[in-house]
């Protein structure tokens, strides 16, 4: 008869690799991989500092993907970065500064928000990305000087939400990028992978410094969710999976809901 132990590891690794399938073609994992590790016993700090660990990989697969469409921002990239790693750590910070029944109580909020904002990402992002209109001359990126300016400053504060849990934010990144003026949705999507890659990167090393990690679990999940999401890749490549977003709606919608019956 199989083990507990056993049970609860075969569980992880198949949310981890439907996580890791999500997130390839639509983003959104870890409205399954997150609520998985806390039905799991898995306290709700360690289950979101695991959460950050098992699914960076993509992240930065991803990230290496949009070398051609980072060019035309590269003098972006610096300040960006920057903005990014310092708000990621900052974010993590808190989070390690967090008591578990604080967090826990925190959590169907974070799901809630995280839900709303992969339903509403089509409508807003399209609202978004419609064309600005320059009032004065615009930078070689096709930004204005004030948005120059303030990018940073958005970027940051967005950045502290993926330090601290992170489900839902780069369609927050998606939205600072769009409103500062940039038209190109390869070109947002490319700046908001390397973002949050930055974020969450750093995110994970200060989870990691604290041992906050669950490394039994974590590889466990680090590996499937490399591996479901190679295989959607692949799949979506050749047909564009239809319904998956309302599919994972109705996912995040019935755990929110869950949590907060629990928690309340």
């Amino acid at each position: 008869m199989l083990s507990f132990l056993t049970l609860r590891a075969a569980w992880l690794t198949a949310a981890a690799f439907f996580a890791g399938g999500i997130n390839a073609v639509a983003g959104g994992g870890s409205l399954l991989s997150f609520p998985a590790l806390l039905q799991a016993g898995i306290l709700p700090v360690q289950a979101n500092a695991t959460n950050t660990v098992a699914l960076l990989p993509g992240q930065f697969t991803s990230a290496a993907a949009y070398r051609r469409e980072l060019q035309r921002h590269h003098s972006l990239l610096v300040p960006l970065l920057l903005a990014a790693l310092a708000g990621g750590l900052l974010g993590a910070r808190l989070l390690m500064a967090t008591r578990q029944e604080q967090f826990l109580r925190l959590v169907p909020w974070l799901l809630l928000t995280a839900t709303i904002l992969f339903a509403g990402g089509p409508p807003l992002q399209q609202r978004l990305t419609k064309k600005l209109t320059a009032t004065d001359k615009p930078h070689a990126t096709g930004l204005r000087p004030l948005a120059r300016l303030l990018l940073p400053v958005g970027i940051f504060t967005v950045c502290l939400y993926v330090g601290f849990f992170g489900a839902g934010s780069g369609l927050l990144i998606m939205g600072v990028l769009s409103f500062a003026g940039i038209e190109s949705v390869h070109e947002i999507n490319a700046l908001k992978t390397v973002i949050t890659s930055v974020s969450n990167g750093v995110a994970a090393v200060t989870f990691i410094l604290y041992g906050a990690v669950l490394w039994h679990y974590g590889l466990l999940m680090m590996l499937a969710a490399s591996l479901g999401g190679y295989i959607s890749a692949r799949i979506a490549r050749k047909r564009r999976p239809r319904g998956i977003r309302y599919v994972i709606i109705a996912m995040g919608c019935i755990v929110t809901t869950y949590y907060f019956w629990k928690v309340y």
